[in-house]
């Protein structure tokens, strides 16, 4: 204790300041919640009955041409002419539904006039589904019901997790003042490289650049405008801002809508940049260091089927790997080229940044590929500054750890701020792993009573994970399955506490259901490369259409003329295709043996002798091959379904970590020292 308070005082006055005010929030927060739960008990409350929508046609729409799902759409309405949802108009602001927050128990309904009501009024947040024998007018006052609202738990979980995130900024913002001090006190050398162009230099620019910029147009004129009839995507093109899908992207999608206006090609052109510019910096890079024509050789990468035809496809999983394929090659020119323009250099970095932000929002577990990045990042920015070891080293793990602090806020706070409704994606995962656990061991305690359908039970579940030992979405996915799934998709109440009890005591069935999926999801070829008719597929599902209607006609889907076609047909015919499992093997390789040798030179004090670009390089390395092996490792182990388009970062990932390894040798060569 008497640690901590001269920790305390050792703070500044404004740090001090702050931490009591954070504690005093930490403190009403906690009043606050107490209040509301002691208030709200045994108060009634009243809403109005508004008609809002017909379910039945709503629930066609979502069903993604999914027939079964469609069938259990009247199924579950056949007992009436009309069913509707009724839209709830609370007379209390505060005590209400709130979603995830607040839940209401109904009271009691009067019905403004005999609307045919037949069955049970069924429940969902702020509104009520019903069923008629009379159609009913939208917008339409039906009457008042009374009720009593329960707050829940994670209304404080949430505001508390809300103050750490401050916590954690205020923290980051700490460190970075730090950082700036350090900047004043150790400055960085300033390094006298300079970058001088000959004719035969800038011809090779020129021509190299055009080539990748033609490239880029060939790429974009034969696939225009990316295929495109994906639900994820249709749920960024309508701007649908649950994080069931990355919330992000629909933001992203709406400001390019408001500068640009609507267009269904977007999402393809954020395939294509990253993937080209990535190679521009690559080619660039490379020549301005080494001088040699060889450098062309680095547009290697539109050899690959894996990533150039999946280049065709919109959809996040194969935005990733492009963002990280560009973020990474800019670290690999700015280490490798000096800038002796200011601007210039803060706009790449500036760029780096974007990049890396687009990319670890852009998918749900992006963020183990884009932290690895801080191991360089926080070298490049600590080297050339004359600290001793033990400075260095202490400054070091903290740009570390505040970088990893940074990416966990920006992944968990960023969505949650963003989002306008709720949705459950992983809910599936977990049921399906706490099933791998517990269906080997018969327990059926791991899943409770209350969160099976009336109609199932644990029977269901031993013969859903018998069917589906790798495939979690017939456990809780809200589009299909209907007559499988055993638990109503929604909030599942202590699912995380199951699951954690799940490994504690069988953590045996944990690693062999890993291990099957880490199998199941590493040695596979790419599943998402489409022939040409494939790719010409046209929207024909009613949802689909009512998405596509609102763009031109000509952005509708792919139609290849018969030159297009005669060209693709050629490429698709000789596509050169890796198994997954080479991504994860040159990731692996490049990590170790970079590894081995950062420890190696450190251990034998060599480090200090090798030039800044070299050890800059092999960081890199390491950090590349880092960020797609444990990629690989924690893709595999927490994914819902064993489909390809995940392990998609992978591979690009293992070029970058290759081609920065070998550029690690050049530069450490006697011949570019």
């Amino acid at each position: 204790m008497q640690g901590m308070l001269k920790s305390f005082q050792r703070l500044s006055r404004g740090v001090k300041i702050a931490l009591m005010l954070w504690v005093a929030l930490f403190v009403i927060i906690c009043i606050s919640f107490g209040v509301l739960k002691v208030m709200s008990k045994d108060r009634i409350y009243t809403a109005t009955m508004i008609v809002h929508s017909n379910v039945v046609l709503e629930c066609k729409e979502r069903c993604l041409a999914d027939k079964e799902c469609e069938n259990a759409c009247i199924k579950d309405s056949k007992q009436s002419a009309y069913t509707y949802s009724v839209k709830l108009k609370f007379d209390n602001p505060i005590f209400r539904a709130h979603t995830q927050f607040a839940t209401i128990s109904l009271l009691d309904m009067q019905w403004s006039k005999d609307i045919g009501l037949v069955g049970d009024v069924r429940q969902s947040w702020n509104y009520i589904d019903i069923d008629t024998n009379k159609e009913l007018q939208i917008g339409k006052n039906i009457g008042t019901l009374s009720y009593v609202t329960h707050f829940e738990s994670y209304l404080l979980y949430h505001s508390l997790s809300i103050l750490i995130y401050v916590l954690i900024c205020g923290f980051v913002y700490v460190y970075a003042r730090d950082s700036m001090k350090l900047n004043t006190t150790y400055p960085k050398k300033t390094l006298l490289h300079t970058l001088t162009l000959n004719k035969k230099d800038k011809i090779f620019l020129g021509i190299s650049g055009l080539l990748i910029a033609l490239l880029f147009a060939f790429q974009f004129w034969l696939g225009f405008p990316g295929f495109h009839i994906i639900g994820d995507t249709y749920s960024s093109i309508l701007l649908t801002k649950d994080n069931g899908h990355p919330v992000f992207i629909s933001y992203v999608l709406e400001f390019l809508y408001a500068l640009f206006g609507k267009h269904l090609y977007y999402l393809y052109l954020f395939n294509l940049v990253p993937f080209y510019a990535g190679l521009f910096f690559l080619v660039w890079g490379f020549y301005l260091r080494f001088k040699s024509v060889f450098a062309i050789s680095l547009l290697f990468p539109l050899l690959v089927g894996n990533i150039y035809f999946q280049n065709f496809i919109q959809y996040h999983s194969f935005a990733l790997p492009m963002l990280l394929f560009c973020g990474y090659s800019m670290v690999f020119f700015i280490i490798l080229v000096p800038l002796q323009k200011r601007y210039i250099s803060i706009g790449l970095w500036c760029s780096v940044g974007i990049v890396f932000f687009c990319a670890i929002l852009w998918r749900h577990n992006a963020i183990f590929s884009v932290f690895p990045v801080s191991f360089v990042l926080v070298y490049m920015w600590l080297c050339d500054r004359g600290l001793d070891k033990k400075v260095f080293t202490w400054h070091y793990v903290k740009g570390v750890v505040s970088a990893a602090l940074v990416c966990l806020c920006i992944v968990i706070f960023v969505p949650k701020i963003l989002k306008t409704s709720t949705a459950y994606p992983a809910n599936h995962l977990f049921l399906l792993q706490l099933a791998a656990m517990c269906v080997p061991a018969n327990d059926s305690s791991c899943f409770k009573e209350e969160w099976y359908y009336p109609h199932k039970n644990w029977e269901d579940i031993k013969a859903l994970y018998k069917k589906y030992p790798l495939n979690a979405d017939p456990f809780n996915v809200s589009w299909g399955y209907d007559d499988e799934r055993p638990i109503p998709y929604g909030k599942i109440d202590g699912l995380h506490q199951q699951w954690i009890k799940a490994i504690c005591k069988y953590p045996h069935y944990f690693v062999a259901h890993e291990l099957r999926f880490i199998q199941a999801m590493w040695i596979q070829q790419p599943q998402w490369i489409f022939n040409a008719t494939a790719l010409e597929q046209k929207a024909q599902h009613p949802y689909h259409l009512q998405v596509v209607s609102g763009f031109s006609q000509n952005e509708r889907s792919i139609v290849f003329s018969p030159i297009q076609r005669e060209i693709y047909d050629f490429l698709y015919t000789h596509r050169i295709v890796f198994n997954h499992l080479w991504g994860v093997l040159l990731n692996a390789s490049v990590m170790l043996l970079a590894g081995f040798l950062l420890v190696k030179y450190i251990r034998c004090k060599e480090i200090d002798k090798i030039a800044q670009t070299s050890v800059k390089l092999l960081i890199l390395s390491f950090s590349i091959g880092f960020a797609g092996f444990f990629s690989a490792f924690f893709i595999a182990a927490f994914t819902p379904v064993a489909e390809s388009r995940y392990m998609s970062p992978i591979l690009p990932l293992g070029i970058m970590a290759v081609v920065s390894f070998v550029a690690f040798m050049l530069s450490n060569s006697k011949k570019y020292e």
